[in-house]
């Protein structure tokens, strides 16, 4: 007699029938579906989700006011381990940005949603299909019926056209509204809250900002660090929107002080130029002067005027070359001994600095240095023993007095000495910006359509020497009840009787 094995184990790739759950029919799942539309379209969900907002902003400034990074924090807090996992856990240490907040903003925006999907269908319906016989409307609290008068129906399109309605008339039977889309207000008022939340959660995926410091007088930055809360670094690059690289150069930057030690304001000259493979600059992409709250903007990329930092003791001194062939010139700004190449074989060089010169006030030395046609270039910097080499003084309050005086293509001015700063540069990329700012724009329009616009509309039947009126508007009811009585009055019609509580109130 053979043995048959017999599997005790459900197949490979299949669940046990004691695990496995039961299955929906189709309409246990349109109600489970149904449940979780209804969940959000809920109004506790709304309060709820704003109370928590409201509380978590709260929160937001006072667990972390200084914008610590996570290393610092958990140096503060090293011997706290129940609070130093509710930072990390939570990201506390950048709570706006953190995962929960993020849920919440989701949260409200998926209850907007489905609130907006209820009611759009009757608002539409609504819109699109107005019920326009007068006996089949219900419900009208400005109604006058069966009143004797001659007028007729043409008479009661032409005054409802005249008072700027829209009029339909099927047989004896008139239907006018106007303002139908002021309806769709909270529509707008919605889709506007939805950009907003929207933008500030693209922004949290797509937005950062780091900072940079770069020498004036030419100085140049092809990158910027991005410090993240978590304490962590990143390097990025300067790239337009195709990848091609390029950097930022600052020509000079200014300080204006109230007296020394206390800045007034600064500003940077800057000017952004194609990096070519070699490193040289190529074509100039844009300039322009920063100041606080005056930033470049450039492939989504924008330039802050944020710091700046004096880099050395030494100071720099700013002058100006005139060439006289040419009549070109151009500012500098030359640390001690700092070769200024004028032209093939001639150089120049600041070499002393005098507070006053013979009663002349400031003034610096410059020593020019011409080579011999074809020398060649020294790799140390110094001239050559064949080098023909003069100096002379340029004073400050005689700018004009080495044009004057010296013969040379090249005549120099000082200005006056100056420390030797790097602006500090804030660079930002935020994309949902535009977003943020048209659902602002939006919110506005939309408050000012919901609540000072309201759909009118009027019903007429004409027929037989009577007619009968009726009129309504979803919002400011009292505002268009004067309009309906003048209506009234225009046509002939006796105004409808006050309603009992009208009576009673007054």
């Amino acid at each position: 007699m053979s043995e048959q094995l017999v599997p005790v184990a459900p197949p490979a790739g299949e669940v046990s029938e004691v695990a496995r759950l039961p299955e929906l029919s189709p309409q246990q799942s349109h109600q489970v579906v149904e449940l979780v539309f209804r969940f959000f379209c809920s109004l506790r969900l709304t309060l709820a989700n704003l109370l928590l907002l409201f509380l978590a902003m709260i929160a937001g400034t006072f667990v972390n006011p200084q914008n610590d990074s996570l290393v610092n924090i958990e140096r503060a807090f090293a011997g706290r381990t129940t609070l130093l996992w509710s930072y990390r856990t939570f990201e506390l240490y950048d709570l706006f940005h953190s995962w929960w907040f993020t849920a919440l903003l989701l949260s409200l925006a998926l209850n907007l949603i489905a609130c907006s999907i209820e009611r759009l269908p009757r608002i539409y319906y609504l819109v699109r299909y107005p019920e326009t016989r007068f006996d089949r409307v219900v419900g009208l609290r400005l109604k006058v019926t069966g009143a004797p008068s001659a007028i007729s129906a043409d008479a009661v399109s032409d005054e409802l056209r005249r008072r700027r309605f829209s009029v339909r008339r099927t047989g004896d039977d008139i239907f006018a509204e106007k303002g139908r889309y002021s309806r769709f207000g909270v529509w707008l008022v919605h889709i506007s809250l939805l950009l907003i939340l929207g933008g500030g959660i693209f922004g949290r995926l797509t937005a950062f900002e780091g900072t940079v410091n770069v020498p004036q007088g030419g100085g140049q930055a092809d990158a910027f660090i991005e410090r993240r809360p978590d304490g962590g670094q990143f390097r990025h690059r300067l790239m337009d929107g195709k990848g091609a690289r390029f950097f930022v150069q600052c020509d000079d930057f200014r300080l204006k002080e109230f007296e020394p030690g206390r800045p007034k304001a600064f500003e940077s000259d800057l000017r952004l130029f194609r990096r070519m493979p070699d490193g040289s600059a190529g074509e100039e992409l844009a300039r322009q002067t920063i100041r606080v709250n005056e930033p470049l903007r450039y492939a989504g990329l924008t330039f802050y005027q944020a710091s700046y930092q004096q880099l050395e003791r030494a100071p720099r001194a700013r002058i100006s070359v005139l060439d006289k062939t040419t009549g070109t010139q151009q500012a500098l700004l030359v640390a001690p001994s700092q070769p200024i190449e004028a032209a093939d074989g001639l150089s120049y060089q600041l070499v002393d600095y005098q507070e006053d010169f013979a009663g002349l006030g400031p003034a610096v030395q410059v020593v020019r240095i011409e080579e011999p046609p074809g020398t060649p270039r020294s790799t140390d910097g110094k001239p050559s023993a064949a080098a023909k080499i003069t100096s002379f003084w340029v004073f400050n309050k005689r700018p004009d007095f080495d044009r004057d005086n010296r013969p040379d293509r090249f005549a120099f001015r000082f200005d006056h000495i100056t420390p030797y700063y790097a602006t500090g540069l804030q660079i930002a990329r935020d994309p949902s910006t535009p977003i943020v700012y048209l659902g602002c724009f939006a919110l506005f329009g939309g408050i000012g359509i919901a609540f000072y616009t309201s759909h009118k509309r009027i019903w007429a039947h004409v027929a037989s020497g009577k007619i009968s009126l009726g009129g309504a508007a979803h919002r400011n009811l009292e505002a268009f009840s004067g309009e309906f009585e003048e209506l009234c009055d225009a046509l002939g019609v006796p105004r409808p009787a006050p309603r009992k509580g009208a009576q009673a109130a007054a």
